[in-house]
């Protein structure tokens, strides 16, 4: 193999989301819109936004946050996502 040699790599496509960029957090309008509604448990221990768990209500169509298991919007009760 010489120097001049290509490797027989793919070239990067662009179009594809890699793996880490999957997890990213919204951003600060998206959090602003929803208005930063926190479940039962969070708001007792007062749980920063970044310690709990973002639900997407299919209801309210909004995230809320929570902290461990909550799984009940704290708007309208719908615990199915």
């Amino acid at each position: 193999m010489t120097g001049d040699d290509k490797h027989d790599e793919p070239a990067w496509d662009a179009s594809v989301v890699a793996f880490p960029f999957s997890r990213v957090r919204p951003s600060q309008s998206a959090v602003a819109q929803s208005g930063e509604v926190f479940g039962a448990f969070a708001k007792t221990f007062g749980m920063p936004r970044e310690q709990t768990t973002g639900h997407w209500c299919s209801r309210c169509q909004m995230i809320w946050y929570g902290y461990l298991l909550e799984v009940t919007c704290p708007v309208c009760g719908n615990r199915h996502g």
